[in-house]
Order: C-alpha cells, then sequence, then structure tokens
C-alpha cells in the first residue's frame, strides 16, 4: 500500500475511535511511557500537542514538570520544528494548523533526552509515517546518539513495513497499548 492510501486508512481509523476508547487507550500507553528508564531518567522531554485523534500523553508534561523535568513542545517555524520550554497549558497559544504551540523562546535541539514523537503509522523497525510534511523526518536525521526517540501510537497503527523515501527517519521505540517495540523485539517478530 502506498503512504497515502496508507495515511488514509490509519487516520480513518484513528478517528473512528471514541472519545472513551480513545482515552482508555491513551492512558494505558502513558502508564507505560512513565514507567520506560527512559522517560525517568530523561531531564528534558519534548512532548507533542495531541490533535486528530493522536495518542494523548499530555499529562506526560505535568507529571515531568512536578519532578522538577523540563518539557518542551514543538513549534513551526520556516517549515522546520523548534523546540520551547513550557511550564504549564498558558505557555500555549493555537499556532500551525490550528495545534497548541508554545509562545515562549526556543531551546537548542541537543539539549532534549527523549523525543515522545506522533505518527500515523509505524512499521516493525520503527520507521514512521507522519502527516506528510517532513517536520519530525527532519528533527530526527539531526538527533544525537546520546537522544531517544519514542513513538506513541494505537495498535492497529503498526504495519509489517511501510514504503520508505530516502528521507524517512524511525525512532528508537514504539509503545502501544499493548506491544513495546524495541530493535530486540522487531528481530523477534520479524523471525515468526
Amino acid at each position: 500500500m502506498d503512504k497515502i492510501s496508507l495515511r488514509r486508512e490509519c487516520l480513518d481509523k484513528r478517528r473512528g475511535l471514541s472519545s472513551r476508547e480513545r482515552e482508555t487507550l491513551s492512558q494505558t500507553i502513558r502508564e507505560k511511557v512513565e514507567s520506560r528508564p527512559e522517560f525517568q531518567e530523561a531531564r528534558v522531554v519534548a512532548l507533542y500537542y495531541p490533535t486528530a485523534g493522536e495518542v494523548d500523553l499530555l499529562p506526560l508534561a505535568w507529571i515531568l514538570l512536578a519532578w522538577g523535568k523540563r518539557v518542551v513542545f514543538p513549534r513551526v517555524e520556516a517549515k522546520e520544528l523548534v523546540f520551547c520550554p513550557v511550564e504549564g497549558e498558558g505557555d500555549l497559544r493555537e499556532g500551525y494548523k490550528g495545534i497548541k504551540e508554545p509562545i515562549t523562546s526556543p531551546i537548542s535541539q541537543e539539549e532534549i533526552d527523549l523525543f515522545l514523537v506522533p505518527g500515523v503509522a509505524y512499521d516493525l523497525e520503527g520507521y514512521r509515517l507522519g502527516m506528510g510534511g517532513g517536520f519530525y523526518d527532519r528533527v530526527l536525521s539531526r538527533k544525537g546518539r546520546w537522544q531517544m526517540a519514542l513513538g506513541a501510537a494505537y495498535h492497529f497503527q503498526i504495519v509489517d513495513r511501510l514504503p520508505r523515501d530516502w528521507w524517512d527517519q524511525r525512532v528508537d521505540l514504539v509503545i502501544t497499548e499493548n506491544l513495546t517495540l524495541t530493535p530486540a523485539t522487531t528481530r523477534y517478530l520479524k523471525r515468526r
């Protein structure tokens, strides 16, 4: 299946979730993310503001702030994402395509320890299909070896293999309500 068809199919499934289903699944995924050592040990975490039925990780921002961590959200500037610190909902305003963005000044991407990344679909190797703008592909292409990228998705967003272009980037880990994909998990699933 091509990217356009796969994107449409996954977005339709995401939109088909009731608000109750979305919240229940998001809560399970949040609990799994929160229990990860990468999350607990990170000093600066990049989150995203959920839109179009994405997994809602927003409550994790307030947990991190209570732990004394720094939380940053993306803002679109000149077709690139910059990451800006947020200390509460008051630091967010409607921005690019109606998505809430921070109004604070950006920090260097190098300061971020963990990126929590949205996606429309992921495959068993951690490659992701986004909304088509390439924003996160550009961010992930500049990610340092010390930085981790974690994708959050509903289980139906996982496919065996996505169609790929040279610019497509992958995440280090994908968490769904009933699966955590790591390189070791991927090798096991591919052998089945």
